[in-house]
């Protein structure tokens, strides 16, 4: 009986030291969860801050600039005064007639429109396509003026016939992309749908 009773003891002493060991595992584990925790809380802490400077120098610089602009809009308008000054001294002749040459020759008076690269070469390249188009129409109309031709009466080609247009003449689909000012993938799959 007492065989029993110290092997009962000692396999309760293998349990309980199992679960220890156990225990002692999951409370590690914790500690690592805890320590990385906090590395990913001072990481964060020096990235915002980092933002946060990042930020403040931005605004600096934009402070500047727009003090600089202040400062030649006074100017500016110094000289401005100054001119309308001496006009006013001047007899209104000849106050008129500097005007108008100055008017004539000086946009500096006027408000400027700034329009983006791509917009204004886009355009630019339409007005010439549109001027081949129409000189070619002319010439053409002049050859045979009695005569009318399925071209002239065509529709404008859609998106996608324009793309497959410029897909037979050996255009990669950047090219294309660029020329039809649209997304490199969205040319890519009306050229797949077509074929």
């Amino acid at each position: 009986m007492t065989i029993i009773l110290i092997a009962v003891l000692f396999i309760l002493q293998l349990i309980s030291f199992y679960f220890l060991i156990i225990l002692n595992t999951k409370l590690a584990k914790f500690k690592d969860l805890e320590k990385k925790q906090e590395r990913l809380m001072r990481e964060m802490d020096d990235t915002i801050s980092v933002y946060l400077a990042e930020m403040k120098d931005e605004n600096d610089r934009l402070i500047q600039e727009l003090q600089r602009v202040s400062k030649s809009e006074t100017q500016t308008n110094a000289v401005k005064k100054e001119e309308q000054m001496v006009e006013q001294e001047q007899p209104p002749s000849l106050a008129k007639e500097e005007s108008t040459i100055e008017g004539s020759i000086s946009l500096d008076h006027e408000p400027r429109i700034y329009v983006p690269k791509n917009i204004v070469a886009n355009a630019y390249s339409r007005q010439q396509q549109t001027g081949v188009k129409a000189e070619a129409k002319v010439v053409h109309s002049a050859q045979q003026p009695t005569e009318t031709t399925e071209k002239e009466e065509a529709k404008p080609l859609t998106l996608e016939q324009q793309a497959i247009e410029l897909a037979k003449q050996g255009k990669t689909s950047e090219e294309i992309a660029k020329q039809l000012q649209k997304g490199k993938t969205e040319i890519e799959l009306l050229l797949k749908f077509h074929n």
